[in-house]
């Protein structure tokens, strides 16, 4: 009579890397996000070349808001503008929608500098928006000063790139000191932007046209995840190659792959299947964005497979632990 057999079971995972299709489909169907917050604090009333700062920026923003596609997806948060004094002053004056070029206009018209600048609350009330949307958003932020409220600006902006949050932050310094621009540069370097600088407002209209163009300049990551050839909700996190920094993080679905937009470049990837507790992964590497671009990448992770080991000594089966 045979004895006891302790069966120990163990989940083997493979995981096999799909290959790269660069494919010249143009951008994504979706339309692409742009959210502006503009510096509303009582210094903008500052004078260059005899006209205020903020005259200067609601002209330059104007003739920009003219020629912004028709597709785009704009919205608009000011600080400083209602009270002085106050480091909550901070308001979505037009929320995320549909291009509608003369609301803008008129919004941004009717905008009066009077505050502090809340920078900090300002970018962490905009990420709050910035969480629920599809794919990449693009935030520029106009200031002529650095964060007169609580809060360190630049540290936050790396905090929200690190959880995933999928954005890119343009930072257009206006007439500001060099300590001010410090900070400025640092929150669009952990934004994953650029920093621009201006001093006058010929500089400004170019930095501004710079900052749109630059915002624009996407190309579209795809990354389908299955198993046994279907689609199944994986998590996508995605890295700069170079310093390992997040650009952006999400899941696709047993309907759709992970889909975002991103600023061209080379990128690490990383999928996880969290449906199992082994939460095995994959690690697509040197992953080259383009300009008008989508790049298809499959991540096909096999079935998991039972393994089981009878342990035997001197020829007998013994309870073993693995």
């Amino acid at each position: 009579m045979k004895g006891p057999v302790n069966k120990t079971k163990i989940k083997v995972m493979l995981a096999l890397c799909g290959l790269i299709f660069l494919t010249p489909l143009g951008v994504s169907a979706e339309s692409s996000n742009m959210i502006l917050i503009l510096d509303a604090s009582g210094s903008m009333w500052g004078q260059i070349d005899g006209k205020a700062k903020i005259t200067i920026a609601k002209e330059v923003l104007a003739d920009l808001i003219k020629g912004l596609p028709d597709d785009l997806h704009v919205g608009l948060t000011a600080y400083g503008h209602r009270r002085k004094g106050d480091c909550n002053d901070v308001e979505e004056l037009v929320p995320l929608q549909p291009l509608d070029k003369q609301h803008l206009l008129d919004t941004i018209k009717a905008i009066s500098p009077k505050g502090m600048t809340p920078i900090t609350l300002s970018v962490q009330q905009t990420a709050e928006k910035v969480k629920t949307l599809e794919g990449e958003t693009s935030i520029i932020l106009i200031s002529d000063g650095k964060e007169t409220c609580a809060g360190d600006p630049c540290a936050l902006v790396q905090t929200l790139k690190e959880a995933g949050v999928g954005f890119t932050l343009y930072v257009i310094g206006f007439d500001v000191t060099e300590e001010e621009r410090q900070q400025l540069d640092c929150m669009a370097q952990a934004g994953g932007g650029r920093y621009y600088s201006a001093k006058s407002a010929q500089e400004f209209k170019v930095a501004a046209q710079q900052a749109i163009r630059e915002s624009q300049n996407f190309g579209v990551l795809e990354v389908a995840a299955t198993k046994s050839g279907k689609l199944f909700g994986a998590l996508v996190e995605v890295y700069t190659a170079d310093d390992r920094r997040t650009v952006a993080a999400g899941y696709g679905d047993d309907k759709k792959p992970y889909s975002v937009k991103i600023p061209p470049g080379t990128y690490d990837i990383v999928v996880r299947d969290l449906s199992v507790p082994e939460k095995p992964f994959l690690e697509l590497k040197a992953i080259d964005i383009e300009v008008g671009q989508t790049n298809h990448q499959a991540a096909e992770f096999v079935q998991e497979g039972m393994l089981a080991i009878t342990a035997t000594k001197a020829g007998r089966p013994f309870v073993a632990f693995f």
